[in-house]
């Protein structure tokens, strides 16, 4: 609401007051009755007002606060039937009962200001033509200078013609009209509260009972009225007065215990801030918005859908008759979760966004923390296997040794000492020459070895022709897409070597695969390396697998490994490595 809403409202409705009080001479008419009836009778349009801009401010969107002014206006404009001025009087008049209509449209469209269904429409428009129907109705067979009291008669603009018994007869009519409209009226509010939840009614309840409570009043004293004529004639109107402020009373009652609820939200993500989801966290949001059937799912992206607490998919109500609504909460345009609530709550949407808001920090905390602490148990995992495969490699080196070189070495050491021994010239040159063979054949070995610490060529010439030279040793045809404009630092090319190495021995032996590709390439501040074979696909990274190895090789060193491999169609391996 702004600055010049405001100032409408209060200049309007000061204009009102003014007008009243200059055009009824109420010390003439209140010398026998109360005297401050005229101060009671302003400030009940007054706590219109002010409750109606108080609603307003608070919630701009909703009609409630527009409705409560113009409730507030309309009973100052009834006050003008006191005056003698023949057109006040008629206006007056006229409009004497017109706020009884918003009064009901507030209590069938609160808290938004806006009724539900079509006949709560057709019964509210009608309200409103009715009583001023009814009023004028009235005026016609009714002559004020017939009607005792003190003041001056005024002249009725809208008379017909002066006739008491029409004049009775339509107020006999009229009563019972209007009992029947507070039927309605309480039957509609019975109705919702024998079928709201629990946060219906505790977001309701003042204005349903400032509702019940006008009623009793209104009736109890027309009663005494009745039955004794002129007894209320002191203090009668200050009660009715009180009675009929007491609804923009419920309203700030109402708002007041909106803004409770508010801040009972704020205090629920002071409380959770960056602390795991929980029980207790559902439970505050329970009590703040005083709905027991408040649950929260979270977003499971393995089964597309929203899983409880126990891990069970559940389905979001859709209905519009369903009791409960749902809200969906996201974090950068992703689910991560639901608000499922009281479909009452969806009355007061700035308290659910406030709600949504904390629910979405403690499911984002809850997501962040599980995704943490899967990151940390790979990583001990990723670190175990890195163990686990150093040890095997020196082991494997080990038995290379031990099995080959050593035992051409240890043939050579043997095949001298012979030569050394044997006194025969011609026995002595063959031992020779065959220690030389073992020597050269124990030489190409500690080459190989040694091309698989750390190959010569890779350091000497880069990665494209280290790749190159791995393919001519492949029993399988490799080709290669060397894209680099330059070669990358030592250890990225050193890891780049040796996944590919790993990735064509894979293929090689499990893929049944006719040609492998392999693609070197920069993309952004990263080495891409893609292996790509023609075999038969279905390949997966399995714990201590050789994939699984090439994940480890590549996250230590900041990098990520994609892996697709559907069954039939071959393998990519897609390894991503900081530049």
């Amino acid at each position: 609401m702004s600055r010049a809403s405001v100032f409408a409202v209060v200049s309007t409705t000061a204009a009102l007051t003014a007008a009243v009080a200059g055009l009824v001479d109420w010390p003439a008419f209140t010398s026998v009755k109360n005297p401050l009836e005229f101060v009671l009778f302003a400030a009940v349009g007054w706590a219109f007002a002010a409750a109606g801009i108080a609603a307003w401010r608070t919630r701009p969107h909703d009609n409630t606060g527009r409705l409560m002014v113009l409730a507030g206006q309309l009973w100052l404009v009834r006050g003008l039937n006191f005056s003698s001025n023949p057109l006040a009087f008629t206006i007056g008049w006229a409009l004497i009962v017109t706020y009884f209509a918003v009064l009901i449209h507030i209590i069938f469209g609160f808290p938004l200001g806006r009724l539900r269904s079509t006949w709560e429409k057709w019964f509210v428009g009608g309200l409103y033509f009715y009583y001023i129907g009814s009023a004028m109705a009235e005026l016609a067979f009714s002559d004020p200078g017939h009607v005792g009291g003190e003041r001056a008669a005024p002249i009725n603009l809208l008379l017909i013609r002066d006739d008491p018994a029409v004049t009775e007869t339509l107020q006999t009519i009229f009563g019972a009209v209007d009992l029947l409209i507070g039927i309605v009226v309480i039957g509609v509010l019975a109705r919702r509260w024998r079928k709201g939840t629990a946060a219906y009614r505790a977001a309701f309840l003042p204005l349903w009972i400032v509702s019940l409570l006008g009623t009793a009043v209104v009736a109890i004293l027309y009663s005494i009225d009745v039955k004794s004529p002129g007894s209320l004639e002191q203090w009668g109107p200050a009660i009715g007065y009180a009675a009929t402020a007491m609804s923009p009373l419920a309203v700030v009652i109402g708002l007041w215990r909106y803004r409770v609820a508010r801040g009972a939200v704020s205090d629920v993500m002071v409380e959770v801030g960056a602390a795991p989801l929980g029980d207790s966290f559902t439970t505050a949001l329970r009590r703040a918005l005083r709905d027991p059937s408040l649950v929260l799912w979270s977003w499971a992206p393995e089964l597309q859908g929203y899983v409880d607490g126990d891990g069970r998919v559940q389905a979001l109500p859709a209905d519009h008759e369903d009791p409960r609504a749902a809200t969906v909460l996201e974090r950068d345009g992703l689910p991560v979760g639901a608000l499922v609530y009281d479909r009452s709550l969806r009355d007061q949407p700035q308290l659910i966004a406030a709600v949504r808001s904390a629910a979405t920090v403690a499911l984002d905390n809850h997501r962040l923390q599980a995704e943490l602490e899967a990151q940390l148990d790979e990583v001990r995992q990723s670190r175990g296997r890195i163990v686990a495969a150093g040890d095997a490699q020196r082991q494997r080196l080990e038995r290379d040794l031990h099995d080959g070189a050593q035992q051409r070495l240890v043939a050579a050491a043997i095949l001298l000492r012979r030569a050394q021994r044997t006194p025969n010239e011609q026995l002595m040159r063959d031992l020779l020459g065959q220690g030389a063979k073992e020597l050269d054949a124990a030489l190409v070995e500690l080459r190989e070895l040694a091309r698989g610490v750390y190959p010569p060529v890779l350091q000497e010439r880069g990665l494209g022709s280290a790749l190159t030279s791995l393919a001519e040793r492949s029993p399988l045809p490799v080709e290669i897409d060397d894209q680099l404009p330059m070669r990358p630092p030592p250890q990225i090319e050193l890891a780049a070597y040796f996944i590919a190495a790993e990735a064509v021995t894979n293929a090689s032996k499990h893929a049944d695969a006719t040609l492998i590709e392999i693609v070197l390439r920069r993309s952004g501040e990263n080495l891409e390396l893609v292996v790509t074979d023609d075999g038969c696909g279905g390949a997966t990274m399995s714990p201590g697998g050789g994939l699984s190895g090439l994940r480890d090789r590549a996250s230590a060193l900041a990098g990520d490994m994609a892996l697709i491999s559907p069954r039939g169609h071959g393998t990519v391996i897609t390894v991503t490595l900081p530049w």
